[in-house]
Formats: C-alpha cells, structure tokens, sequence
C-alpha cells in the first residue's frame, strides 16, 4: 500500500546545532565586548591604560534628524551593567538593562540545545522569550516617541 498522506516537515530551526551556535555567538559577543570597555556616560573609552581612546559610532539617524534612536545608550548601557551599575545603565537605555539579561539567559539555553540536552516546556520558554522580546521593543520604542512629546 502506497502512503499518500503528504510528509510533516519536522525541520525545526531551534534543532539545528549550527543555527545555535551561531545565536551563541551572537549572545556572547556583545557581552564580551563591554566588559572592556568603559564608559563616563558620553564617551566610550577601551579598558587598557595606554593610551585611552575615545571612540564611538556615530549614530546616522542623530546626525541627520537631531533626535536619538530607539537603540541609544545600548552600548553604555552594556558598559555600566558589566561594572555592575544597574543605576547608570538604567538611566542609559532601560531596555538595554533587558536586552542585557535576555542575553545573558540564552547562553545557557542554547548550550543545552547543542548538546540536545531535553528541556521542559521547551516551546513555552520559546514563547516568553518572543514575548520578553516583544517587551524589550516596545520599552525602546515608547523611549523614543517620549523625547518627541
């Protein structure tokens, strides 16, 4: 007997150990990165003593119409929560604090993905981190239209 029913597609992105590893990667790096630098609320400034550069990307959207994005502060925030300053970083970019902490939680998430260890209630932590997301932008957003009003 010849099976006509039409075949599931079991793929599954958060299955794919690449897909993970690169999320990882994603997560870890940021975090990394802003644990060497150092900030004083306007200027970003590597940690190594010779010689202190300041530097920075400059924001097109700032240049251009004068009013900061949603994203501004991301970075300082970053800074102050690796120095442990939930104040500054608060004051930097609330969502940042967020962004920061929904990274720090998908670190061990994906590890256990690439090493398909069985997590319970799987698709519900899926769920709340599409939500956590979802706040995070919205916080961002809301920040930006109040400079506006």
């Amino acid at each position: 007997m010849i099976n006509t029913k039409p075949a599931k597609n079991r793929y599954n992105s958060h299955d794919e150990p690449i897909i993970n590893i690169l999320i990882l990667i994603l997560c870890i790096t940021p975090l990394l990165i802003s644990f060497f630098l150092t900030t004083d609320g306007q200027t970003i400034t590597y940690r190594i003593p010779f010689p202190l550069t300041k530097f920075g990307i400059p924001c097109w959207f700032k240049m251009i119409t004068g009013y900061n994005c949603p994203t501004c502060g991301m970075t300082r925030c970053f800074v102050y929560l690796s120095n442990f300053n939930l104040n500054g970083a608060l004051i930097m970019n609330p969502a940042g604090v967020l962004l920061y902490f929904f990274l720090l939680l998908q670190i061990p998430y994906r590890l256990l993905l690439i090493t398909n260890i069985k997590i319970p209630k799987r698709f519900l932590l899926i769920k709340v981190g599409y939500c956590f997301l979802i706040i995070i932008g919205l916080i961002a957003l809301l920040r930006f239209i109040k400079q506006f009003i």
